[in-house]
């Protein structure tokens, strides 16, 4: 396996970009063709197999590619850091909103991991971030991974 070392932050974050893009559509073409497809996942324990196959291949890829961007933000000037890591979290939190549940369930599952991103965001960016997250999924709607992340941005 071929070793995962972009040259710098920005293209770290443009590959988490693409990460993101490709898991989406990967979801958006898992949906059963068939009724029989259909019940066949509803009695299945884990459900569609394409789904859960293109969770897991995401959570490695962007597990991956999270922890490069956070160990590349830490050798940059402190300005570029926090706004790559203000790109980051826009991406990872304030995204459009599926309309298709799947999807949209999906990504907030991911979405307490831009807690990483954290440390290279000002107490103010913070603040604000977890003004909009909180307008964006009011707190007793949250996941525990959303709600976790959310407390950790209200209190930097």
């Amino acid at each position: 396996m071929e070793e995962y070392a972009p040259a710098s932050a920005a293209q770290a974050l443009e590959e988490l970009e693409t990460c993101y893009r490709d898991f989406i559509e990967k979801l958006k073409k898992s949906k059963a063709s068939s009724v029989g497809e259909v019940m066949g996942n509803f009695f299945r324990a884990q459900g569609n197999p394409r789904v859960s196959y293109a969770v897991e291949e995401f959570d490695a890829a962007m597990t991956e590619r999270l922890a490069a961007l956070t160990a590349l933000l830490e050798g940059c000037p402190a300005e570029e850091a926090c706004r790559l890591a203000a790109q980051a979290l826009e991406l990872m939190l304030f995204y459009p909103v599926p309309a298709d549940s799947t999807v949209a369930f999906s990504l907030s599952a991911f979405e307490g991991r831009a807690v990483a991103l954290l440390p290279f965001l000002s107490p103010d960016q913070q603040r604000e971030a977890a003004s909009r997250y909180a307008r964006r999924t009011p707190p007793r709607r949250m996941l525990p991974n959303q709600e976790k992340l959310w407390k950790a941005l209200a209190r930097p």
